[in-house]
Order: C-alpha cells, then structure tokens, then sequence
C-alpha cells in the first residue's frame, strides 16, 4: 500500500501545472475561510446591522451568489474560456473584499455582495470544472482521473484547518480592516495561480451527437431536481447543526468551549484521509452507493447526537460526522460532474447552488427550530429531514443520454 501511495504521489508531481495549481487552491480556501467564520460578527458588531437586517443582507447576497454562478457556469460551457471566467471571478473577490474592509454602509455593501463578490462566488464550481476537463484522462501507475479532484479538494479542506485559526489572531491583531484586506490578499494569490497555472484551452467542443440542453431544460430535468432537492436538504443539516452543536454541548449536555474546540477539531482529521479513500472508491464508479452511504449515515449521527448525554459521546460521533463530509464535500462534486458530463461548469455551479442553498436555509430554519423544539429537538429534526433527503436520492436514476456520454 505505501509503496502505491508513493506512486501515486509521484504520478501526480508529473501531471503539468498540478502543484501550483494545488497552492491556488489552498488561497482560495483560505479567502473563504476568513470570511465565514467571522461575518455575523462583522455584520452586526462591526457595521452595525440588526439580526433582521443581517438575515436579509444574507438572503440577498446568497441568492445573487447562486444566480450569478449558475449563469457563470453555462457561459464557461458554452461561449467563455474558463481560464478567462477564473480571471474575472478572482478579480471579483479581491475588490469585494477591500469593499467590505473599509466600507460600514449597509446598503452599499448589499450592492457589493449581490454584484462583484457574487461573480467571485463562481471560483469554486470553475477550479473544480477546469481539474475535471485538465486531468480527465486515464493517468500512468492507475492513478484514475478522480483521485485529482479528491487531492485538490483535500487541499481546499485543509485550508479550513488553518484559516478560521489563523484569521482570528488577524482580526484580534488588525480588526476587520485588516482581516479582508489579507482575505482580498488571498484573492490576488488565487489570482496569480491561476495566470501561471492555468492554461489558456480552447473551449470543449460538445461531445458528437450531444446537444448541450438550455439551463432551463437541464434544471426540468427530474434526475437533476432530485439530486439538487436531495442534496439542499442534507446540506441544511449540516447548516442547523454548525450552529446548534456548540450551544446544545454547553446548555445541553453541561460541556465547556474546551468540548467543543475538540469536537471541530475531530472532523478535520478524519475527513482528510476519508477523502482521499472515498475518491479513489469513487474513480472506479461507486459514486451513487458512497452518496447514499453519506445520507444513511448522517441519519444515524443525527440520531446519536439527540441521544447523547455527556460531551464524550460527541467526539465519537465526530468521526461518523467526518465521513459525511468528506462523502458530501468530495465525492458529491464528481456524482454531479457526471450527471451532466457534456457540461462540467454547469454541473459544478449545480453543486455549489446547492451549497449555498442547503447553508441559507438552515441559516434561516435554525432559530425557529431551536425555539419550537429546543437544541435536542433540533438534532432530531435534522434526522428527519436527512431521511427526507435519502427518500429523494433514493430516487435518483442516471438520464440515459447522459449515461452513455459518461460510458
């Protein structure tokens, strides 16, 4: 095994552009992470917007980020160079950014957040599109075309272990000014990796005898809505529970911040090396089975979490969290790549969309929830819909045009 480990690692130092386009993905991970983590903070405290205000700035931004993505992602498919649209977006970042560092007019920053961060908002789907068209070919010493997406997706998670970190002692250091004047920092880095590193390819041709369908047709589609609806619902779960986890462990379960730093600090150590297993599972074509597999077990964790009596139950649970992640994080970009294989922009912004929608509404469900049902009842709830998402996965069947372009 160690010595296919090490072939593989050989394999992928071989494949051109990879490393640094690997460094370009941990900037960009690291630019999302130090905005995140901190922007309630940010919204309320810094620029003084109320808990209404700030749920509708939210609104506003995310629905505007799903929009201009999915419409990034059917031009990069159809009339753009990719390399261009990465271009644009990480511009788009880098100056949204700055705008957020020094600006405190709420209106104004809607404005920013719907329009130039919004453009950035398509990096994601487009770097993960742009690894699918580079290195979608059978590779020397069996290394297969999806353990690459996997080990860019690892990079892209390992920067989260880092960032929230390394972002805070920024913002205690320099307040908010400093810490998205260094986000739109990481931004021009991004930037930079993708002039050195990604090369300027023509457009894809479609694949003879497939018609690229509209992006109205292609979202009529049953498999795609299924998928879609499947994955917003799953996502929401782990929205609720980011929020409701740290407070049921103090209020509910007599924990201390101690508990939780270690609960977060679980996930990350198990989703890395579970990534890399799960997409080598997933590049010899178990991508239906593992995504059902994550559902399955994000039921049970739920469960396990409404049971839990004492702060030690969670950590174990944390590794069954870990697992879902890094089913959801990484093989879920592959299963929607090939629900559509004749348009990967499209099929990653697909991904991305359901991201930002799973996140904005448990964002939204999680304090009417925690109020009807208390912070238990909001894992049991959770539970719930989790089995309402494998209902809907349990549905899926692969479009047969779409399957014989894959095969």
């Amino acid at each position: 095994m160690s010595s296919k480990f090490v072939s593989y690692v050989q394999s992928m130092k071989r494949q051109p552009n990879f490393a640094g386009l690997l460094g370009a993905t941990l900037s960009l991970g690291m630019a999302f992470s130090f905005f995140s983590p901190f922007v309630s903070t940010w919204g309320m405290e810094k620029v003084g917007m109320s808990p209404m205000g700030f749920s509708v700035f939210m609104t506003c931004t995310s629905v505007c980020a799903i929009l201009m993505g999915t419409f990034m992602g059917r031009l990069s498919d159809t009339h753009l160079v990719r390399r261009h649209v990465l271009i644009v977006a990480a511009l788009g970042g880098a100056l949204g950014y700055l705008g957020y560092a020094f600006l405190r007019n709420p209106y104004l920053l809607c404005v920013i957040g719907c329009t130039i961060l919004a453009i950035s908002s398509g990096c994601f789907a487009q770097l993960f599109a742009h690894v699918r068209e580079e290195y979608n070919k059978p590779l020397e010493d069996g290394l297969a075309p999806g353990m690459m997406m996997s080990v860019v997706r690892v990079c892209f998670s390992f920067a989260w272990t880092l960032g929230p970190a390394a972002g805070s002692l920024i913002l205690v250091a320099y307040g908010f000014e400093g810490l998205f004047s260094a986000a739109a920092g990481l931004w021009l880095v991004f930037l930079a990796g993708v002039l050195f590193f990604v090369p300027h390819r023509p457009r894809p041709k479609a694949l003879p005898g497939v018609k690229r369908d509209s992006v109205w047709h292609t979202f009529r589609r049953k498999d795609v809505v299924i998928c879609f609806g499947a994955f917003v619902l799953l996502l929401s779960t782990q929205s609720m529970n980011m929020m409701n986890l740290p407070l049921a462990i103090i209020r509910t379960l007599g924990g201390t911040e101690r508990d939780f730093g270690i609960v977060f600090g679980i996930g990350p150590l198990v989703e890395i090396p579970m990534m890399l297993w799960f997409g080598h599972l997933a590049s010899r074509g178990h991508q239906l089975s593992l995504i059902r597999l994550g559902f399955v077990l994000s039921i049970l964790y739920f469960i396990g979490l409404s049971l839990s009596t004492e702060p030690w139950h969670v950590y174990l649970l944390q590794i069954v969290s870990g697992t879902i992640i890094s089913i959801t994080s990484n093989v879920a970009i592959v299963f929607f790549q090939d629900l559509l294989p004749s348009q990967p922009g499209l099929a990653t912004a697909l991904y991305s969309n359901a991201m930002a929608a799973g996140n904005l509404l448990g964002m939204l469900s999680f304090g009417f929830v925690v109020e009807c049902v208390g912070h238990r009842g909001v894992f049991a709830s959770c539970a719930i819909i989790s089995v309402l998402a494998l209902l809907l996965i349990l549905r899926h069947r692969q479009h047969p045009r779409e399957k014989a372009v894959a095969a």
